[in-house]
């Protein structure tokens, strides 16, 4: 499944952001990154930015948010194609009732 994940990191904790970045990467903690990591300058008290990536291990998702967690705050969303999201509704869609009144 696909993910999107945002985090935002203090300009004080940004050393160590990266060093938490280098530890997961040395100890194979890292997911399959579709879009990698940017930076979105909107953030007066330091740094934020978006990545997407893909897994089917929620440990992954587990170790990715409890290991930046120390420093960011991190928020991490499932998505998907909107035309897969719209054929899942279709089929979902309960009939529509007519009033009888």
């Amino acid at each position: 499944m696909k993910f999107i994940a945002f985090l935002e990191c203090g300009s004080e904790d940004l050393d160590e952001f990266i060093e938490i970045w280098r530890r997961r990467t040395k100890a194979g903690h890292t997911v399959k990154t579709l879009f990698p990591p940017h930076t979105m300058a909107n953030t007066p008290k330091g740094y934020s930015g978006f990545t997407i990536f893909e897994t089917d291990d929620p440990d992954e998702i587990m170790h990715y948010v409890t290991e930046y967690g120390q420093v960011a705050s991190v928020q991490v969303y499932p998505i998907w194609e909107s035309q897969k999201g719209a054929e899942l509704y279709q089929k979902l869609k309960l009939p529509m009732k007519k009033s009888t009144k």
